[in-house]
Formats: structure tokens, sequence, C-alpha cells
């Protein structure tokens, strides 16, 4: 059967006879009517809308609640906002992991501020859509050009559209870094051929949007820099024979926006804690240097393997889902040593491939490895070992390889007719697309989200304590499949040193034991559930100062000053239970430091509680009262005020009632005195960690409005 190909570009004159035919020549501009390349993107994009139908329900799952819910940043536009964004790392407030990606953080501002999408997350997921969608129509155009035929292209674009391995990019929130950094790489990748077979202002053109393109990619997420890795491989292979003269001017475009994102990161850096890896997070950082790389060449086996048979997919693979590569040679690591193998096959079919001026299977070989690279451990150790959106810009040299397979079919059974092999293809195609849509369904809440995770990756630790945390703090919490989550999770860290576990899920399961103990009238077995939280919520606490310390040790190898760190949250639930045990003097103590770590009102709440237990009669309502002045807008603390007043001192001037309505009355001066106290302790709280602004601003609200002596303050 008589093949439908149709060449971009007329055949190359006969003196450039030496040039491989597989080179990729200049596009002609009247190949293809825009009306059909516009009617197959169409399609194209109806088959992803299909796909991703049940995605716009998701919730805001995963981590997604931190980086737009909790972030100030995002929830309104000024310019202060943005300035801050420009300025604070990409966990901001909450983490310190030198993540600088302040176009996505963008994106999120212009969901939660200009189109008021707030906390609702469908506005979000058709934002990730139309990302997904322009990377669609970038992979169809990338495809025309490589592959030299508008079919084959289209059956890229879609075999990479609906793959399930992209689900975590598109309908997981947080994704959308990977989405911008794979639209950046893309579209550059894209401009910088044009910008190689044009001159005059079309060459300038292209080369305005290689910038562009090259910076949307870097300032939405690290691994845009990749953009000089896939420019080179597709110079080493298609223009292997070409001279590079007119492909230099794309470097230079692409180094002003590197260069830029590179000084602001490192501006970034110097003001913010060294960022520590977790141990749980990713084994690799400490591991031997052997063991370590094998482990991560294990990982892109299974990427590869994932591509293949997407079938049981995660959205965690913390520790011990992957163990280290240990040289015992059961399963897994006969699994690394395979994956080492298909490794150095790849490598070798790359050179092989690029001997005979096959440019394709280079290319796609090279795209893959270089794509990956900033996220493989391999060169250097990052913060997780293994997430499946890592993949959104990598799965497309799998998908070139599964076109080239096609084609190869095509050309040994030259009987067999195309429509034969697509019709093969779209059978793929749809297995893909019925599978990313079934893992949407796991994206639909928290949930639904961590006991999918737990079914795929039973030995990692982290579904097991997000689950008992939600379960434990539900409406109508399951207390105790919430315990024997928490216990499972706690038994999978048991092995590790304080130096190597993580804090959080210690605390989760004392917040759990504590939650059944309130849970039970008999207060004998209350007291025993008391007593089991404290006992491993102490351990999460020298966890907790193992890892303050190790940071604090990096910082200062690194010129820096000590930070006093840590998780708050578990010295509020501490706090609670040795109130709770009748401990007041630890836990007046527990409170106070975690009040500098985490400047949370409901320090304030129980230090009230534990200074009510003592009798003492003005520290309950100093205490609420520096609640209010962490948090001005808490009304619960203020009701609580109220009610400390009219219970102890019903007949003073402390509280009015006007209408029915009672309030605290300032004036008063028992009020008044508690007032002053209350901002004394979270000045002198904000100056000793160092929020100096926060210090002077409290200073300055107790002085001018309230009236408090400036004396207290110096």
């Amino acid at each position: 059967m008589k093949k439908n190909r149709k060449r971009l570009t007329p055949a190359p004159p006969a003196s450039a006879a030496a040039v491989p035919a597989t080179a990729a020549p200049a596009p002609s501009r009247n190949a293809f009517p825009w009306r059909r390349h516009l009617l197959i993107l169409l399609g194209l994009w109806f088959v992803a809308l299909l796909v991703y139908s049940n995605s716009f329900q998701a919730a805001l799952t995963y981590d997604n609640g931190v980086v737009i819910r909790d972030d100030p940043r995002v929830q309104s536009l000024t310019s202060a906002n943005v300035r801050q964004i420009f300025n604070e790392e990409y966990w901001y407030p909450t983490n310190s992991t030198g993540l600088f990606r302040p176009l996505t953080t963008l994106s999120y501002l212009f969901n939660y501020a200009v189109l008021g999408n707030a906390a609702n997350p469908a506005g979000y997921h058709w934002v990730n859509f139309a990302l997904h969608a322009t990377g669609i129509a970038l992979v169809y155009f990338l495809g025309l050009l490589l592959l030299e035929d508008i079919w084959w292209a289209t059956l890229l674009a879609a075999l990479w559209s609906v793959h399930p391995l992209l689900t975590e990019s598109v309908t997981n929130m947080v994704g959308r870094a990977d989405q911008l950094a794979g639209l950046g790489v893309l579209g550059g990748l894209l401009c910088h051929i044009r910008a190689s077979q044009a001159a005059g202002r079309a060459k300038l053109t292209w080369l305005a949007g290689l910038a562009v393109s090259a910076a949307i990619g870097v300032f939405s997420k690290e691994s845009g820099v990749v953009i000089v890795a896939a420019m080179l491989c597709y110079d080493v292979t298609f223009g292997k024979f070409k001279p590079w003269r007119p492909r230099l001017a794309g470097y230079i475009a692409v180094a002003a926006p590197l260069g830029i994102f590179f000084f602001l990161r490192a501006r970034l850096l110097d003001h913010i804690a060294m960022p520590v890896t977790p141990f749980v997070d990713n084994p690799i950082v400490d591991a031997p240097l052997v063991a370590g790389l094998l482990t991560a060449i294990k990982v892109i086996g299974m990427y590869v393997w994932l591509f293949v048979w997407p079938l049981r997919l995660s959205c965690d693979y913390s520790y011990n889902q992957i163990p280290l590569f240990r040289g015992s040679f059961d399963w897994e690591d006969i699994a690394a040593l395979l994956s080492l193998a298909l490794c150095l096959a790849a490598a070798f079919l790359a050179i092989r491939a690029w001997r005979r001026g096959q440019s394709l299977a280079c290319f796609a070989i090279a795209f893959f490895f270089a794509a990956l690279a900033p996220t493989a451990n391999v060169l250097i150790p990052i913060g997780s070992i293994m997430a499946e959106r890592w993949m959104y810009l990598p799965s497309l040299g799998l998908a070139l390889g599964v076109i080239m397979g096609l084609q190869a079919l095509e050309r040994r059974l030259p009987g067999v007719p195309r429509t034969a092999l697509f019709a093969v293809a779209g059978v793929l195609c749809l297995a893909w697309g019925v599978r990313t849509y079934l893992r949407n369904f796991d994206w639909r809440d928290d949930q639904t989200l961590w006991e999918s995770a737990e079914r795929v990756a039973p030995g990692s630790f982290r579904p097991y304590s997000m689950l008992a945390n939600l379960l434990a703090t539900a409406r109508r919490p399951s207390l105790d499949r919430a315990v024997w989550e928490a216990e499972r999770s706690a038994a999978i860290l048991d092995r590790l040193s304080d130096q190597q576990s993580l804090a959080r899920p210690f605390g989760v399961q004392g917040m759990c034991y504590r939650a059944k103990g309130d849970s039970l009238s008999d207060p004998a077995q209350r007291r025993d559930w008391y007593r089991k939280a404290l006992a491993v919520l102490q351990r999460g606490q020298r966890i907790d100062v193992a890892a303050r310390d190790d940071l604090n040790r990096v910082s200062m190898a690194h010129g820096k000053g000590a930070y006093l760190g840590g998780l708050g949250t578990l010295y509020l639930e501490l706090g609670h239970v040795q109130r709770l045990l009748g401990l007041s003097q630890d836990a007046l103590q527990t409170l106070n430091y975690g009040r500098q770590v985490l400047t949370n009102p409901e320090f304030s709440t129980e230090e009230s509680e534990v200074y009510r237990a003592l009798g003492d009669p003005d520290r309950p309502a100093v205490a609420l009262l520096e609640g209010m002045f962490i948090d001005p807008r808490s009304q619960r603390l203020a009701d609580a005020l109220i009610q400390f007043y009219r219970h102890t001192v019903p007949l003073t001037c402390a509280v009015v009632n006007k209408g029915g309505h009672f309030s605290f009355n300032p004036e008063c001066p028992l009020v008044h005195g508690h007032i002053c106290q209350a901002a004394q302790n979270v000045a002198a709280t904000y100056r000793d960690f160092g929020k100096m602004d926060k210090a002077i601003a409290t200073t300055q609200a107790a002085i001018s409005g309230y009236g408090c002596s400036s004396s207290l303050f110096q």
C-alpha cells in the first residue's frame, strides 16, 4: 500500500546528498493548511477533555492546600505580594526547601485573586487543563518537525496526552510546576529549531520566543534548565552535518533568563536556612555512593515500567517503598541491576543510532535521559526519591519510542496497511485513556488519594500517617482505625535512628492516642492512653530536636546562623497531653518553645488552660490576649477571654454588655494591664525569633492603640 507520507520541505539538492535522510529540514510554510492543523488539535483536545472530564471535581488534595490555601501571598493581588513571591521560596511560609518557582506561585495568585477561585478547586483544574492542552499542541508541532508526517505527529500527541503517568501533573494542582516547566522546554525547543532555519527579522522573532520560553520554564520549576540540554540533543542528532554558527544565537538567547534566575535564586538562598532533605523522603541522600547510584538507576527502570504498564500508580514513594541497594541480590537488587542493563543498552543504541544517522532514535533516547536528569538523583540527590509528576516531560521520549516501534513494523511488514497499525495505536490510546480516567478518581479527596497510595505503596510510611490524621480529625472520627494506621506508619520508621527519622508521624500517632483517650469515660483507661501519647510525642520531640540540630549544623557550615525551627504542631499536641496528665510546668515549657516555632494562637489557648489549672488569677487572660495579638481576627480567643472574665471577675468593669452583646473592656484597668503584659510577651517572643518587623508592629499597636507604656518594650 502506498504510504500517505507528506514531507514538510522539498527534497534536499544533490549537493546535500551527504546529509542523512532522517535530518529534519526546514518545514515548508504551506506544507499543511492551518485549518487541518486546527481540526486535528481540536480533536486531540476533545479526547484529552474526555479523559480528564472527571478531574475537575477533585479537591485541594495532597500538598495543594499548603501552596494555595495556606500561602498568604496568593490571596490578594498587591505589589507587596508580588514582590514577596519573587523574594521568598516556593513553600513559603511553612518549609525551608530552597525551591524558587515564582511563576508557578503567580499562576496560583491569578487563580485565587484575579479569577476569584479562592479555595474552589474547579478553576485551578481548568487552568491546569488549559496548560495541558497547550502542551498537546506543542508536542504535535514538534512531532511534525521530527517525524515529517502529520498522522504520526497526531498519534504522538495523542499517546502522550492521555498517558496515566501525566495524571499527577494535570489533575494534581501542584503538578502545574511540572506542566509550566515542560511547556517552557517544548516551546523553547520549537523556537530554537525554527530560529536555526530562519534569517533576519524572522530569526529575531523566534529567538525572542526562545528566551521567553526559557524564562517560563526555569521560573516555573528548576528543572526548566533542561531547555539547554534539549537544544543540544536536537543539534547533535538532527544537526550532525550542519554548521553550528546559525544555532549559537539560540544558546545566547537562553543565557539571559537563566542568568537572571540563578541570580535571584542565589539571593533567596542567602536569607533562608540551608535546605536539608529528610532521609525518609529520599534515602539516597545518606546512602553510600554505589548503593545510592544503583538505587537511583532502579527508579529510572521503574519509570519506564510504569510507562509501559501504568496499572499501579501512587502519589507517594517515601521510605521504605523503594529500598536501597544492599548487595544481597534479592528482587530489589535484581531490579536495580536490570535497570542498569536497560540504561546501558539505551546508551549503546543511542550511540549506534547517532553513528548510523538515525537521528530520531538517538534524539528520543537522549531527550528522555536529559529531561529526567534534574530529578533522577543520579548527579545530585534531591528532595524525593521518586514522583510520577516528574515524568511529564521525559515521557515524550518514551512516546517517541512507541512511534518508532510502529514505524519499524510498517517497514518490516509492508503488506500490513497503515490503518491497522493506527488501529493498534488507537487501542493503546484507549487503554491508557481509560486508566487515566480511573486514576482521576483517586484524586477526588485526601482519603481516596491516600487509600490508593496505601494499596499501591504499602512499604511507604506516609500514606498510613496521612490517613491516621484524616481519620482522627474527621467530623465523625474512626479512632480505632486511625490508631492502627498511625502505628503502622511508626512501625516502618522504628528501625531508623532519630537523625534519620521524621517527627510528624509520631506527632500524628500521639494525637490519635490522645483522641482515643478523650473518647473514653473511664479515667484510668483515659490516663493510660494519655501516657502512651506522651511517650510517642516525646520521641517525636527528640527526632525534631535532632533535625533542628542537623539543620543548624549545615547552615553554620555554610556561614549562616542558627535557626529556631521545628514542627510546631508537635509541641502543641505535647503541651496538650502534658496538661491533661497534670504536668503543668512541662506543658508551659513545651508551649513556650512551640509558640516560638509556630506563631499559632492555639498555643495561647492551651497556655491559658494550664494557668487556670494552676489557679493563677491573671495569666490565663494574658495568655489569651497574647493569642489575639498574634491573630487579631480570632473570635474564638475573644469569646474565651470574655467567658474567663465573666467567670472570674463578674462584678468588675472587665466585660461590658451592650444590648445583650458582651465584649471585654480595654479601658478597664485590669484588662488594660493584661493587654500591655500580653503585648510585651509577644513582642519579646518575636524578637527572640528574629521577626523584628512583627515585634515593632506589636509594640506600636500596644503603645498607640492601647496606651501602654513604652518602657515595657525597652
